[in-house]
């Protein structure tokens, strides 16, 4: 469906909606709308049930009857159509019609329990005593069960997960396939980012029920989770044709084919999102966001100054506006920074993404103490929304990535000498080497891919922590080995075009340059290093919602680095002369050499448009989006140092573990 049609078809459902809103008042006028809409073309279920509602009203139940029965013919899974049918067929008489209409949405959907007490009156009524006792029967069954899923749903919205997952689970012992029951524990898995059983157990759900959009959403966003765009656009195009007017599938679509890399195709549908007047805000926002990925900075500025008369509450529309990191903002802006940041009618998330942007707006007004503490107070509100869940594990990788551990292995996983992982801290230079070679003609740049994360999560699943990765490594076989790779690789393949190498810039994936070396022991490392106040300070002031959950408290950034320098000297002593360290420091002195350096890692001939890395036209989905399309500039080496009183705790976090350097 096109924009202009999904924009056609959810502006009449609101418009139906609201004629609705009318009823029983105001009958005649609905009704000649309804007729208007109706002479027009092919009428939706939506405007057909509101006809039957209205023909009832005017007292015209055969009228209404043939209206819902063209909406069974034409619908056969709607419950709503059949239920009012067979109430009309009841009260002219045809028991046996209304019965069997009732027996078949309660075998579809068991769960409306007013449907069984229907069935139950309406069974007694042709003289089935026996079968009414057991409809009312289950009536009272399913009463029972629906209450207590309610205490589930509650606890869940209370973010009680753990008493939501015991109730589910004492439910599905009743009943073990029940679709709400599974879509809630689903809902819980995806809290904790257990994709992998989100995605298997509402694929078992949508099975069952293929037709409900609600479910089928629930669906998309695990798919997206587990980072299975392509699966997730099938479903979206599938959700579309569904429930054409729900405008959510359409908003999930748009996220999908961003995360494809189809970047015109997600512009399009913001479009026409943002107008749409409850939706104009949040499109507008995610259209910036594209459009700043693709290089577009002055209309991505446009689209965000836009969100903010559409709803100047909105604090993540002030933050792109800061994240752009070229923009500045005037006074007046600033000025009604201060005053967002201080409301009382605004959510928590949008006041700390004001903090945020102010202390950019004041950092570069030079103020740099008012600055700091505005970074403070929005670090220290979000560390209170997502605590800090970063626990060290440099011991466990120590212990099973051994030289002899890699020595028995040579002979694992795939021979590829293609992907090039590029690691590291973020905001510490990755994005720039990746658009330094990602600049040469035999280098594709792929996207942040998660996928190495995710096989390191599934190693992991399991209850006992002798079977728990990185340990689950040690029994990993080669056949393993080799399927991983392929997974990774096709995965990757998405992403890729020509070229005979591909880049994996994922910075957190130092943690598994072990499991990285067992797949691909060909694989080209690249470790790029930053002065660590200098690096430390910019993660902090970067607002990276739930990414790096370590970023928000100034000592655990410090631990955080000392614990990355301690894993990556342990990969340099088990993996000698297989990673390639840099200085981010070095990349900006000196361009040249650093680049020939790194082209030589990875085998590849020198070429001139690596020192034009600026030019590159390519999408860049990261903070520093802006910053590489300008040539090498040296203003960020030691812009730390004007907060430098205020960063004791990193100070001190760094010197008990005894970091004093980059390399």
């Amino acid at each position: 469906m096109t924009g202009a049609a999904l924009l056609a078809a959810y502006v009449e459902s609101q418009r139906l909606e609201k004629l609705a809103t009318e009823l029983p008042e105001n009958v005649e006028h609905v009704m000649q709308e309804l007729r208007s809409q109706l002479n027009e073309g092919a009428p939706s279920p939506q405007s057909m049930l509101l006809l039957a509602r209205c023909q009832l009203l005017r007292g015209e139940p055969g009228d209404a009857r043939r209206t819902l029965e063209t909406i069974a013919r034409q619908d056969p899974d709607n419950v709503t159509a059949k239920t009012e049918l067979a109430k009309i067929c009841f009260e002219g008489q045809d028991t046996q019609r209304a019965i069997k209409l009732l027996n078949e949405v309660t075998d579809s959907r068991p769960e409306i329990i007013e449907n069984w007490r229907l069935l139950g009156e309406y069974l007694q009524q042709g003289g089935q005593v026996e079968a009414s006792q057991d409809a009312l029967k289950q009536h009272d069954l399913i009463k029972a069960f629906n209450d207590r899923l309610l205490v589930a749903e509650q606890a869940f919205a209370q973010a009680d997960f753990e008493t939501a997952d015991a109730v589910c689970r004492q439910l599905l012992q009743q009943v073990p396939n029940e679709v709400r029951t599974l879509r809630l524990l689903a809902r819980i898995a995806r809290q904790f980012r257990h994709y992998e059983f989100s995605t298997a157990t509402l694929a078992r759900c949508v099975a069952t029920r293929p037709r409900d959009a609600a479910l089928g959403l629930d669906y998309v966003y695990s798919l997206l989770g587990s980072r299975r765009y392509r699966e997730a656009l099938e479903q979206c195009q599938r959700l579309t044709e569904l429930s054409p007017a729900t405008i959510e599938v359409y908003e999930i679509k748009a996220e999908t084919l961003f995360n494809l890399g189809r970047y015109d195709e997600a512009i399009a549908i913001y479009r026409e999102l943002s107008d749409v007047p409850e939706k104009r805000a949040v499109s507008l926002l995610h259209l910036g966001k594209v459009l700043k990925t693709v290089g577009r900075a002055a209309d991505a500025r446009d689209c965000y100054q836009d969100a903010i008369v559409a709803d100047p509450s909105l604090g993540q529309a002030w933050w792109e506006l800061a994240d752009l990191k070229t923009y500045r903002f005037a006074d007046d802006e600033v000025a009604s920074l201060r005053r967002l940041a201080c409301a009382d009618d605004i959510t928590p998330m949008s006041r700390l993404l004001a903090q945020f942007a102010l202390g950019k707006a004041l950092e570069d007004a030079g103020q740099y103490a008012e600055s700091f503490e505005n970074y403070r107070a929005a670090n220290s509100a979000y560390a209170r929304i997502q605590p800090s869940r970063y626990l060290g594990q440099n011991a466990a990788f120590k212990s099973v990535f051994t030289a002899e551990y890699f020595s028995a292995r040579r002979e694992f996983g795939s021979d590829t000498t293609a992907p090039v992982f590029i690691v590291g801290l973020p905001r510490s230079g990755s994005t720039l080497v990746e658009q330094i070679l990602s600049s040469h003609s035999q280098v594709d740049a792929t996207s942040e891919l998660d996928e190495i994360i995710s096989i390191a999560r599934e190693l992991s699943n399991s209850a006992l922590p002798a079977q728990q990765y990185p340990m689950s490594m040690q029994s990993l076989s080669a056949d393993e080995s080799r399927n991983l790779a392929k997974r990774y690789l096709e995965y990757a393949g998405q992403y890729r075009q020509q070229a005979p190498c591909f880049l994996d810039k994922a910075p957190r994936n130092f943690h598994h340059i072990g499991l990285i070396k067992t797949l691909f022991p060909k694989a080209k490392i690249i470790d790029i290093r930053r002065n660590p106040m200098a690096s430390g300070w910019s993660v902090y002031k970067q607002f990276f919602a739930d990414s790096f959950l370590f970023s928000y408290d100034l000592e655990t950034i410090g631990n955080y680095y000392a614990d990355y320098l301690e894993l990556m000297n342990h990969w340099h002593a088990v993996l000698p002369e297989q990673i390639l360290t840099i200085s981010y420091e070095d990349l900006i002195e000196d361009l040249p050499a650093t680049t020939a350096s790194m082209l030589e890692y990875c085998g590849l001939e020198f070429e001139d448009a690596c020192l034009d890395f600026h030019q590159n036209r390519r999408a860049v989905a990261t903070p520093s989006s802006e910053q590489v399309r300008r040539p090498i500039y040296r203003d960020a080496v030691d812009h730390w140092k004007n907060y430098e009183a205020f960063l004791s705790p990193l100070q001190q976090a760094l010197a008990k573990r005894q970091v004093s350097g980059v390399i």
